[in-house]
């Protein structure tokens, strides 16, 4: 081990020690009677409903995936699926953002589709109407209002050149080899195909949407929906982090952070993210393992085996 390898390790373990210090005391001081309280007290009807819409969320997701991919990868609707719940699953037991490797590998060993081809349906799954759009239901800064409409008609003009002049006129302005990759991308997005999928994104997003919303509203926290949706919000951007399974304790904190402005006490927020992911990740792990054949574990190793090779 270099020189330099030993300087960092021996850098983070006094940085680890003051961040468990910090959680201790915080755990220690933290009104949990209150918490558990408020996750007895929530409503078990409301969270079966909200069990419902976030299966559909994910339904959709592995939906709009599959119908991305079958014009240039012809593959069975139940493979993607598949594919995409046990990618949901790698992701809740990963400290890393594994599901997208999980997917693309699964649907690779599976249904024979081609690696470069299924990250390329990846991407288009993550077209940015959500990005765009979803924002317009908030009260924005206006330089970021701005920067939303700048985005927005940028967006309109690149589509508007592609329908008066097809995608070989813009694969033809890029550099060779962003335009092969844009030319998979095209035949996926060719001929009003991304119409469904785009209906089946929205779907997923707003379902998501409902889902906290069903949830804050079970745990009897008096939110509105733009409340909801900025606990939406925060909780994702927490994801990018993934230092525990699941974003475990980095989801909660997220939501009272995002909460606070809006009048609601860290504890309930809390007993709101813990109902949030018992919801969330409990169900997907079991299906998880059942379409694995209950070798989701050994899938896991197998992923993160091959993003390091």
């Amino acid at each position: 081990m270099t020189a330099h390898r030993w300087r960092w390790r021996w850098l983070w373990w006094p940085v680890g020690l003051v961040g468990v210090a910090l959680a201790l005391k915080f755990l220690a001081g933290f009104p949990w009677r209150v918490t558990v309280a408020a996750l007895f007290a929530a409503d078990p009807w409301l969270l079966a409903v909200a069990l419902v819409v976030n299966l559909s969320s994910l339904a959709a997701k592995g939906w709009a995936w599959h119908l991305i991919l079958k014009p240039v990868a012809p593959h069975s609707w139940r493979a993607a699926q598949e594919a995409n719940l046990v990618g949901s699953a790698v992701n809740d037991l990963s400290v890393a953002v594994a599901g997208e490797a999980a997917r693309v590998h699964l649907i690779a060993r599976e249904a024979g589709v081609p690696v470069g081809v299924a990250v390329s349906s990846v991407v288009w799954t993550r077209v940015a109407v959500f990005l765009v759009m979803a924002p317009s239901v908030l009260e924005l800064e206006p330089w970021l209002r701005t920067g939303q409409v700048g985005v927005g008609l940028a967006l309109g003009v690149v589509l508007l050149l592609v329908w008066a002049r097809g995608w070989g006129w813009l694969i033809a302005q890029l550099p060779a080899t962003l335009g092969s990759r844009l030319a998979v991308l095209a035949g996926m997005g060719s001929g009003g195909r991304l119409f469904v999928p785009t209906l089946l994104g929205m779907w997923n997003w707003g379902t998501q949407w409902a889902t906290y919303h069903l949830v804050l509203e079970a745990t009897h926290l008096p939110v509105s929906v733009a409340a909801s949706f900025t606990a939406l919000i925060a909780a994702n951007l927490s994801g990018l982090l993934r230092p525990t399974p699941a974003n475990v304790g980095v989801v909660q904190a997220a939501l009272v952070v995002a909460l606070l402005p809006f009048g609601v006490a860290p504890e309930q927020a809390v007993a709101a993210g813990l109902a949030l992911q018992g919801l969330q990740v409990l169900p997907v792990l079991l299906l998880g393992a059942m379409v694995t054949g209950w070798r989701l574990l050994r899938v896991k190793r197998e992923v993160e085996r091959t993003a390091a090779a």
